[in-house]
């Protein structure tokens, strides 16, 4: 009877688990539509004299909150590339005068690296080329310098997405505890609904066992993707949830995941409308 019970409430936690998960994927999604749209206007052509003072920005913007790209669930962008000019060909004097102007602005820049590939014989790089991300309230900047003396050629890319507002970080993780919560008193009820039912109860077990191994790395990719928004270092050009859309790369596991928790879900359901073919006694009931 213990381990029955022991095995019971592990198998709630996993589904608890599962369910606070998507709970928050979903309370994701719904909140980004409420988040305020890019800058616009002035306003936009103020961030462009602060990322490439004196050069022409033409600003592309995505249509929708989310999109497919090539497989890859991304968040909409407001970006613009430019050509080189004599300033740009030196690539470490032209970031640290933009990481002076972003830091008098208040911006913080998270990070900043080499982009340029490397000789595999001598490891030594190629061009110079570098990148930088950094943010503010609102928005988180990806930016990068390339240049390429041996060809001739480089340029700026300048690529700006929202960051996820505070609120609907709290509202994400207030989903998941919902969601959480619905999915503990959901097992419960079916536990309850399946006494006496060994076949039901066993179908429905295995069922709710494969579904959640089955979603368990798309929880892990999407649980390590929110930690960059708790702490505000990522780029946040995708949302956490991804690994969720089966059109997405990651996503290919998610259709047959969920179906299987759905099928664990319709057994429960059929143990609580199907009469009991006999009257024995419950199992975990002392026999007189």
């Amino acid at each position: 009877m213990i381990e029955r019970v022991g095995k019971g409430a592990v198998l709630a936690a996993a589904v608890a688990v599962m369910t606070g998960f998507l709970g928050a994927a979903l309370g994701n999604r719904i909140g980004w539509e409420a988040v305020p749209a890019f800058p616009a206007g002035a306003e936009r052509d103020q961030l462009a004299e602060l990322f490439t003072p004196g050069m022409a920005a033409d600003w592309y913007e995505s249509t929708s909150t989310f999109e497919n790209n090539g497989g890859e669930t991304d968040a909409a962008s407001l970006q613009y590339d430019t050509g080189r000019t004599p300033a740009t060909e030196d690539v470490d004097g032209y970031l640290a005068g933009l990481e002076q102007r972003l830091d008098a602005a208040g911006w913080r820049v998270l990070d900043s690296w080499p982009t340029s590939p490397t000789d595999i014989a001598t490891g030594v790089p190629q061009n110079n080329s570098q990148a930088l991300i950094a943010r503010n309230d609102t928005l988180v900047l990806s930016f990068e310098d390339y240049f390429d003396a041996a060809y001739d050629e480089g340029g700026l890319s300048v690529v700006l997405h929202r960051a996820e507002p505070r609120w609907l970080t709290v509202t994400t993780l207030l989903a998941g505890l919902l969601g959480a919560l619905a999915g503990w008193v959901l097992t419960g009820w079916a536990s309850r609904g399946l006494r006496g039912r060994a076949g039901m109860s066993y179908a429905a077990g295995v069922a709710a066992v494969i579904g959640i191994l089955t979603l368990a790395p798309a929880w892990l990719f999407s649980s390590l993707s929110f930690l960059s928004t708790l702490t505000g270092r990522g780029a946040q050009d995708m949302p956490f949830w991804r690994a969720l859309v089966p059109t997405d790369e990651f996503g290919g596991l998610a259709v047959p995941a969920l179906t299987v928790l759905v099928v664990a879900l319709l057994i429960a359901v059929a143990g609580r409308i199907l009469p009991l073919r006999s009257a024995g006694v419950a199992d975990d009931q002392p026999h007189r």
